[in-house]
């Protein structure tokens, strides 16, 4: 019994934190390093007439880590879009039974991201970038790592939904 509450209160909120806190950082430095990149490139194509032949393609791939670290923290904070104003109308139990549903979707959703984002990485293994030596592999390994962990996520919200009931989305702005 000591074990298991070691692992509930002590080591899974530790691993919970570090996994946030290292996406958010890891999400911000990918993002200053587009900008600071994005402005490089117009600076020396436009000013020094030397254009950095390397720097696009390095932003598009990079864009591809902030889109799924994106989604992670959208998913951590149970920010995605979504039309609240039918769902507030259902009674209780009902809501309960969609936000079941949908992280039941998203957990399936994510899985296949797993599955089929193996097999990307497998083949952009063969691949490698065309202006910089940076293997597709390396870009597309971070589809199934994220799904991952927002399978997690999708579990924490499922427990949080049959434990505490489901969530009232009219404090995230009303009934939008």
């Amino acid at each position: 019994m000591k074990e298991n509450s070691f692992f509930l209160g002590t080591f899974l909120p530790k691993v919970k934190s570090v996994t946030e806190k290292t996406i958010d950082v890891l999400s911000v430095v990918l993002l200053s390093g587009i900008f600071v990149l994005g402005i490089a490139q117009v600076v020396w194509r436009w000013i020094l007439k030397n254009p950095i032949v390397w720097s696009e393609e390095l932003i598009q791939l990079t864009y591809v880590w902030i889109c799924y670290l994106g989604w992670a923290i959208a998913e951590r904070k149970d920010a995605h879009i979504r039309i609240t104003a039918i769902h507030n109308m259902l009674p209780k139990s009902v809501q309960k039974w969609v936000q079941i549903f949908c992280h039941i979707l998203c957990i399936i959703f994510s899985v296949l991201m797993i599955y089929f984002g193996i097999k990307l990485v497998g083949a952009g293994m063969k691949r490698t970038a065309v202006s910089i030596a940076l293997n597709y592999g390396i870009v597309y390994v971070m589809g199934p790592v994220m799904n991952f962990v927002i399978i997690c996520y999708e579990i924490a919200g499922l427990i949080e939904c049959f434990v505490k009931g489901p969530r009232d989305y009219r404090d995230k702005g009303g009934d939008e």
